[in-house]
């Protein structure tokens, strides 16, 4: 965790950006993401089938004071959820509101959110116990880590460009 940028390049929604109007507070800056999609193929290389079961892990920054009651409640629900994954968002004020106006590209992710975890502070246990000052100011940062069982995940483009893979669980 001694990486941590204050460059917000990809943010994190709790519902489908298409459908709903996002205020910037509703974000949660995404530090890191990883997936691996996968189809069975011939021996010629072709793929053929459905897509492998997948499991989206997803760590924001986030603070230790409520925000992430939404993803507990879903990990308790076990119903299926929407998350958007934006890069390089930006947001124009409506009647004193920021709300997402314009992105580069971006994800939107259904699937169960299959366990949270989280960290508190910049150090782990099994570095040194003295704090750089970096480490000092990001001492009361939360890191959660989320992974998601992946039903589907739509590709958002330029220009409108949509493509949704469909995957089997």
């Amino acid at each position: 965790m001694q990486n941590i940028s204050n460059n917000q390049k990809a943010s994190l929604y709790f519902d489908d950006i298409r459908e709903t109007k996002v205020k910037r507070e509703q974000g949660f800056t995404l530090q890191q993401f990883h997936y691996e999609c996968a189809r069975k193929r011939n021996d010629r290389g072709m793929p053929y089938g459905p897509t492998q079961t997948t499991i989206l892990q997803l760590q924001i920054k986030s603070l230790p004071d409520g925000y992430l009651k939404e993803i507990y409640k879903r990990l308790d629900e076990h119903t299926e959820s929407c998350f958007s994954i934006v890069f390089n968002a930006t947001f124009r004020t409506d009647e004193g509101e920021n709300t997402l106006s314009d992105y580069d590209s971006g994800l939107i992710v259904t699937g169960y959110v299959i366990s949270v975890d989280e960290v508190f502070g910049a150090s782990h246990p099994e570095t040194s116990p003295f704090f750089s000052e970096e480490e000092e100011e990001n001492a009361n940062l939360m890191m959660t880590g989320i992974r998601l069982l992946t039903k589907s995940i739509t590709y958002i483009g330029s220009d409108s460009y949509q493509k949704k893979l469909y995957i089997n669980f």
